[in-house]
């Protein structure tokens, strides 16, 4: 068995685990949390009951995504199915919202009825029971589900934490309906569900993103680079690119600039060597492209350096490469590209770009293509 397919096995057997306990768990929860909300006539602990109960749900979306993502590559499929994953954390969002609105509706009900909910020790006892059991089950997910990368298990995790202010919360609102004699059941519901409903619709923006697709992942992009970087003969890098397949897929992809002056098979060597160790690294496959870069004395070297010395005083953290000239009688283009700070914006910039090329020769032309740079500078907005 290769190192690749273990990772995968373990990731799944882990994840199977985590979701058996919370089945367990959050069924016990839920039976126990109905039946008392039942028999005191309380909105806020019966709908916390039936969160628990569609937390149940939450865990077997988790299971059998976890389940269909392990499916391997097919003609239809070239990447995997890992993305299975990010679909099944969308439903469990939904869930949570589902749960959410409920609960506002059964609050809104037992507001405008001026209810009051039964009280005694031993309910307040088995309610409050959940409490531990829920940041238990909240530091378990958040454990495996960071250690391997399942985003089905940090979203039931965030369940978990909402479960425990509910509780809190439910608590709270028959200590209060009994002690202060205030109708308090309805409103303590109302906040709850409010709170519910804010962390779903959170995670539903998040789980989108990642169907859509967001930002790269910049912790394991400058992990990359850290790489790239200790090899000497490598003098810059540009135009890298993560794919995002799921979680634990991506593929990456980047240029790297090395001086002309090298030898194609060296350096071909070189770059060979660097593939193999990313890739054996993080598991994931790269291509590199190789990018010579001007020389000195090279036609052009001098009017490159003065353009990349200009988008220095424009923002230390714009730079160029691929920079090529096209000769003609009229006019001579300038063809290059341009890498830009994330956060960094400007409009005029190709134009600024432009005229400050122009004053060097009025026949220059430039032709300029902007990189995002999504792993290294970072800058202030700049309109």
């Amino acid at each position: 068995m290769n190192k690749v397919s273990s990772l995968v096995e373990n990731r799944a057997r882990a994840g199977s685990r985590a979701s058996f306990v919370g089945l367990i768990v959050n069924a016990l929860l839920a039976g126990i949390k109905i039946t008392v909300g039942t028999m005191a006539g309380s909105v806020s602990i019966l709908a916390d009951g039936i969160n628990n109960l569609s937390d149940t749900g939450s865990v077997l979306i988790s299971f059998f995504s976890l389940k269909m993502a392990q499916k391997p590559e097919d003609k239809e499929h070239p990447f995997g199915h890992a993305r299975i994953e990010y679909i099944g954390t969308l439903l469990i969002a939904l869930i949570i919202l589902y749960a959410g609105i409920d609960l506002l509706r059964s609050s809104v009900n037992a507001i405008v009825e001026g209810s009051s909910p039964l009280f005694s020790w031993w309910i307040a006892g088995l309610t409050a029971l959940s409490i531990p059991a829920k940041v238990f089950l909240w530091r378990f997910y958040l454990k495996i589900g960071r250690k391997y990368e399942i985003p089905s298990l940090l979203a039931a995790s965030q369940d978990s934490v909402n479960d425990v202010v509910s509780t809190s919360a439910v608590l709270l609102g028959l200590f209060a309906t009994h002690f202060l004699n205030l109708k308090a059941d309805g409103w303590v519901g109302l906040a709850v569900s409010l709170f519910i409903l804010y962390g779903g619709f959170k995670l539903v923006r998040e789980t989108a993103t990642s169907i859509i697709g967001g930002t790269p992942n910049v912790q394991l992009g400058k992990a990359i680079l850290d790489i790239v970087k200790k090899y000497p003969r490598i003098t810059g890098v540009h135009d890298f690119m993560l794919h995002d397949y799921g979680p634990g897929r991506s593929i990456a992809s980047l240029h790297v600039e090395v001086s002309a002056e090298e030898k194609l098979i060296e350096i071909h060597e070189v770059i060979d060597q660097l593939e193999q160790e990313i890739t054996t690294k993080f598991q994931m496959p790269i291509t590199i492209h190789i990018d010579p870069t001007l020389l000195p004395d090279a036609p052009g070297y001098e009017v490159m350096t003065r353009i990349q010395e200009y988008l220095l005083t424009l923002h230390p953290g714009l730079s160029l490469h691929d920079f090529r000239i096209v000769p003609g009688k009229r006019v001579i283009k300038l063809v290059f590209d341009v890498v830009v700070p994330l956060d960094y914006h400007n409009k005029d910039l190709i134009s600024q770009i432009d005229a400050f090329a122009k004053e060097i020769d009025q026949r220059y032309e430039c032709h300029i293509l902007l990189d995002r740079d999504y792993f290294v500078n970072t800058a202030e907005d700049d309109l």
